[in-house]
């Protein structure tokens, strides 16, 4: 019998295997699992040489989370500059803005919530502050800019520059047609960025580097990236693979291919990125589909119209036509589609997509819809006949001050049964928990013991009494949450055989943590401190070195 590398011991083991979920021991060899029992079990495994880790017996060790929707290439590139993201008042807003620092060519940040500007903010806060110094500030959703006048002229934006995609990708205008300085998706988002700022690709890189030491003491070893929108996607790969290749890259990723880029060819775009982009640790194996934008700024795509907007029921990204023939070609050539729709319109056509495409051929793809606000009664049971997977933020499953903002939208009926989670779950449905970092509602954070305490409380972290976000009984149960953020995953991501679990022959990606999570209140899930984390079985995170 070989002995084994590395031994963890004394502590709970939860392997979210469901032949065999708890064990007291692991043994791991050349970076993959190779076995997993009680401590009498393992210990014929540890030689002279074996590095034995005895946990102590409060702690838990689990396999490593996986962020099953995070912009981790670009993610640390946008959170530069003003953080607004902690503000939850327009007079903080302005405090902030007015204490930046006003050197250089150019200010940038982001971060502020939509519930201060339910109708979109104005430039004059910024053109006073800032005066001829372009100003670009992200929404924390990532789907708009505040924008100043000086950015605008930069851009060349005038009050007589046409849409990109009437009602969808817009710049705000007053009653009277002037420029508000609201910039609403990723069109017309990327006409001021470009024109001013052409996002740097070293820069990124170098912001990705400097992030992975956070995301690696928050517990993450994978990845699913949903799309480089700031840079040349190409560029954004070949980075990812490059620091794989140098041994800069702690975690495993999947990466998007954005069809709304190259909209006629974006499955062979994403074919040659599948052959040209790789390295051990890096894949692009998936098509990012836009079926809608966001609800805050009335782009989301609901079966009933807006409360506060009944002439609208928010717009399709793309054509209906588009979105099936991206779904089709990816299904025909192998490639996981993730279809990004957050209202039951959206919903329902992503559904459609996929179940056409399934009509045609047994693919064996799983394909995923992320964020899904909003599913009609009729289609929830859709996802588990098609196999399509259930991906959303669940530190939007929260009672908090945007909730406000979806009350006002949708009205109480709708805003009061998002997120069907645990009806999900019990149907047999597939559901994944990400945080789409830098990307939120209301917290922006890529922590996932935050999104775990979230989707089992429907509360903010941390919060101990008081209403979650209604309905409350679709609160996750603490073993789907983290399976949410571990072998479910894993599976969504095209990884499910060789990560997501602490199973014998799987990469030896594990977490363990100072708390038990199941001996808590879960309200200090969020608060649990991360002692170790390893991709590989190789240490990228120990507590206090």
């Amino acid at each position: 019998m070989e002995h084994a590398d590395l031994v963890l011991r004394g502590a709970p083991v939860y392997t979210v295997d469901p032949g065999s979920p708890w064990a007291r021991a692991v043994a791991v060899s050349d970076g993959v699992i190779s076995a997993v029992g009680s401590e009498a079990d393992i210990a014929p495994l540890i030689g002279p040489d074996t590095r034995v880790i005895d946990v102590p017996a409060d702690h838990l060790v689990l396999p490593g989370f996986i962020d099953s929707h995070s912009h981790l290439t670009e993610g640390p590139f946008e959170a530069r500059g003003i953080d607004l993201s902690e503000c939850d008042t327009y007079e903080e807003i302005r405090a902030t803005i007015e204490a930046a620092d006003r050197d250089g060519d150019l200010i940038v940040g982001g971060g502020w919530r939509s519930h201060i500007f339910p109708l979109g903010p104005n430039r004059d806060l910024l053109d006073e502050v800032f005066g001829d110094t372009p100003v670009i500030l992200r929404e924390i959703n990532s789907h708009s800019l505040w924008v100043n006048g000086a950015a605008l002229a930069a851009a060349g934006v005038t009050r007589e520059t046409p849409d990109p995609t009437p009602g969808y990708s817009t710049f705000g205008r007053d009653d009277d047609g002037e420029l508000t300085g609201w910039v609403l998706e990723d069109e017309a988002m990327r006409m001021v960025r470009d024109a001013i700022a052409p996002p740097s690709v070293d820069v990124a890189r170098r912001a990705l580097i400097e992030a992975q030491a956070g995301y690696a003491a928050a517990g993450l070893t994978g990845h699913y990236d949903p799309g480089i929108f700031v840079f040349d996607e190409r560029a954004g790969w070949e980075m990812l693979c490059e620091l794989d290749r140098e041994g800069l890259l702690n975690l495993r990723v999947a990466a998007s291919k954005a069809a709304i880029i190259d909209p006629v060819d974006a499955v062979e775009v994403l074919a040659a990125a599948n052959r040209e982009h790789r390295s051990p640790q890096v894949r692009v194996n998936t098509l990012k589909v836009f079926v809608d934008g966001v609800t805050e700024a009335h782009t989301s795509a609901y079966l009933e119209p807006y409360s506060d907007r009944p002439g609208t029921n928010g717009p399709l990204a793309a054509s209906e036509e588009d979105i099936h023939r991206w779904a089709d070609e990816a299904d025909a050539a192998g490639f996981i589609c993730h279809f990004h729709a957050l209202g039951d319109q959206a919903v329902r056509v992503a559904l459609d997509a996929v179940e056409a495409a399934r009509a045609k051929r047994a693919s064996g793809v799983t394909h995923a819809i992320c964020h899904a606000t909003l599913i009609d009664s009729i289609d929830l049971p859709r996802f588990r006949e098609l196999d399509v997977v259930y991906q959303t933020s669940s530190q939007w499953i929260a009672m908090d001050p945007f909730h406000e903002v979806m009350l006002s939208r949708l009205g109480e009926d709708r805003a009061e049964r998002q997120y069907p989670l645990r009806t999900a779950v019990e149907s047999g449905i597939v559901v994944t928990l990400g945080s789409d970092y830098p990307a939120s509602s209301y917290v922006s954070t890529y922590r996932p013991l935050v999104l775990i305490e979230s989707a089992v409380t429907r509360r903010l972290a941390g919060v101990t009494d008081g209403d979650g976000l209604p309905p409350a009984d679709e609160a996750l149960s603490l073993p789907d949450a983290i399976r949410g953020m571990t072998a479910s995953a894993a599976y969504q991501v095209g990884l499910g055989n060789s990560t997501g679990m602490l199973r014998p022959g799987m990469h030896a990606d594990i977490v363990v943590l100072g708390r038990n999570l199941f001996d808590i209140p879960s309200h200090e899930i969020a608060a649990t401190p991360v002692v170790m984390t390893m991709v590989g079985g190789r240490t990228t995170h120990e507590a206090g070195s």
